[in-house]
Parts: structure tokens; C-alpha cells; sequence
């Protein structure tokens, strides 16, 4: 009876084309994406039926990827990582021998090394200044002020106190050449290290630089599809405006309709009341509700 009643009155119907208006302004305001083409990085399409989207890169740069990363899956110069690896042991190797070293060895060796280059010119000078003594008679001079007691010749006293200076400025300045000479040799070690150990990363370097030049073209070539997806975006608070509009069309249709079907339904009631009472009205409402059936 309320289908009936429904389809009579047209509750039915106004609800059918709310339902239609509402559906619609659902629509309106879903979010779309824009399909692109025409751009030279290439295009974009969107499936909404499936929910699916890919892009297409142009030629050109499908062409710049595809080398970028050939070379870059083509694998490491290892020729390149085993030089770089023997610099880095030779350099490693040079810091541990300094670094081992016997400073005061070396320091030993480099004041024997400058008293031989001295010696003749102080044996020279040695024999001079014995001449002079002797040319002068002062040879048997002697003199008692110096540590240790005993007599000796005040001149050669002097001559060789300053020998002594010069020997242990010497031997200073040997520790000292010795010294900065290890950490030289250190440092020059640890530099071949670094070298060496660059050049090693060197080939793995150059394939990520490569993929990443690579990659860098694919993300270009994701322009369009970008484009789309903000296009889309851009449009979104226009559809929601338009789905609001639906919507308030929608409820104001229904809203008429129901404030029509009610006035029939109220008076198919006062029909209905008049048909129970009989006569009159109530025999034509008698007759319109053999229509319905029973």
C-alpha cells in the first residue's frame, strides 16, 4: 500500500531525484586530477574508473635516463678501487713506520753525521792555535780555574768550551731535525692515506653520482604528472562550491516535495474518513481506492 501511496502522492518520485541530485553533487566534488600532454619532459593520464595514473617521459629525456643509468648499473672501476687501495696500504704503512720510529737513534745519527762534517776544521783549527802557543812560548802556560783542577792553557781552555757549546747545540738541533723529521713522515704517511682512500670510493662515488643524475631526469620528467595532480587540486574548492549547490538544490526539491505529498496525503485522509462515514466524497475515494487494489 505505501508504494502505492508513494507513487500517487510522488514521494516516490521527488525522493528518487533528490537521491539523484545528491549523488551527483557527491561526484562533483571528488577530487579529479587533470590528464596533460604537449610538454616537451612529456605526459600524464589518470584513470578514475580504475584508480590508476602513470606519465610518459618525452623521448629526449627517456633517452638522458636511460644512459645516466646504464652507466651507473654498469658497475665499478675496480682497476681504479685496487690503485687507490694500494696508495691507501703504502700510506698507512709509511705513518706506522714513522710513528715506530727511534727518535733518539735517528737523532744519534744525524750529530755523528755533522761532528764528521766539522772534524777536519776543528782538528784544523786545533793545530793552529797549538802553532801559535808554541810560536809564542806561551805552550806551557797553564791555568788551574776550571772544574776538575789541574792546569791547562787558558786558550785552549776557551777553544774548547766553545767546542762543547757547538756539540751540544748539535745534538739539540739533531733530536730536534730527528723529531720533526717523524712527524713529517707522519703526516706525509696519513696524507697518501687520505689519497689513497679517496681514490678507492672514488668509482663508487661516480655511480652515485650517475644514478642520481638519472633519477634527476626521471623526476623532470614528472612535471606533467605533477601538473595534473595540482590542476586538480586547484579545482577542488570549485567543485565543492558546485556540490554545495547541488546539495541545496537537491534538499530543496525534496523539501517541496514532501510539503506536496503531504497536502495529498492529508487529503487522500479526509478522503478516506468521508468514505468511512459514506456518501458523497467518500463514494468518489471509494472508487479511486479500488485503483490501488486490495
Amino acid at each position: 500500500m505505501g508504494s502505492v501511496v508513494g507513487a500517487v502522492t510522488g514521494a516516490t518520485g521527488v525522493g528518487k531525484k533528490a537521491q539523484r541530485g545528491y549523488e551527483a553533487a557527491g561526484d562533483q566534488a571528488q577530487y579529479k586530477p587533470w590528464d596533460v600532454t604537449g610538454s616537451y619532459f612529456g605526459s600524464a593520464d589518470f584513470d578514475y574508473e580504475n584508480n590508476k595514473a602513470n606519465y610518459n617521459l618525452s623521448p629526449q629525456l627517456q633517452q638522458l635516463r636511460d644512459m645516466f643509468m646504464s652507466q651507473a648499473l654498469s658497475g665499478v672501476d675496480e682497476a681504479s678501487i685496487a690503485e687507490g687501495q694500494g696508495i691507501k696500504d703504502k700510506g698507512l704503512s709509511m705513518f706506522n713506520d714513522a710513528f715506530n720510529r727511534d727518535v733518539s737513534a735517528t737523532a744519534s745519527d744525524y750529530l755523528t753525521d755533522m761532528q764528521e762534517l766539522v772534524a777536519p776544521g776543528r782538528a784544523k783549527s786545533q793545530q793552529e792555535l797549538a802553532n801559535n802557543l808554541f810560536a809564542s812560548g806561551r805552550m806551557g802556560q797553564g791555568s788551574a780555574a776550571y772544574e776538575g783542577g789541574g792546569y791547562l792553557n787558558p786558550e785552549r781552555m776557551e777553544y774548547l768550551t766553545a767546542m762543547n757549546r757547538e756539540d751540544n747545540q748539535m745534538a739539540f738541533d739533531a733530536r730536534s731535525r730527528a723529531k720533526n723529521e717523524q712527524l713529517a713522515d707522519m703526516s706525509t704517511g696519513l696524507g697518501y692515506y687520505g689519497i689513497g682512500n679517496d681514490l678507492r670510493m672514488q668509482p663508487y662515488n661516480d655511480v652515485y653520482s650517475l644514478f642520481g643524475m638519472g633519477a634527476g631526469v626521471e623526476e623532470t620528467g614528472q612535471g606533467p604528472f605533477k601538473m595534473g595532480m595540482g590542476l586538480g587540486s586547484a579545482a577542488v574548492p570549485g567543485q565543492q562550491a558546485m556540490a554545495s549547490m547541488y546539495g541545496q538544490g537537491a534538499g530543496a526539491m525534496y523539501g517541496t516535495g514532501q510539503a506536496t505529498t503531504g497536502a495529498f496525503t492529508n487529503l487522500v485522509g479526509k478522503g478516506l474518513g468521508a468514505y468511512a462515514g459514506g456518501g458523497g466524497f467518500g463514494e468518489t475515494i471509494k472508487a479511486g481506492a479500488g485503483l490501488f487494489g486490495k
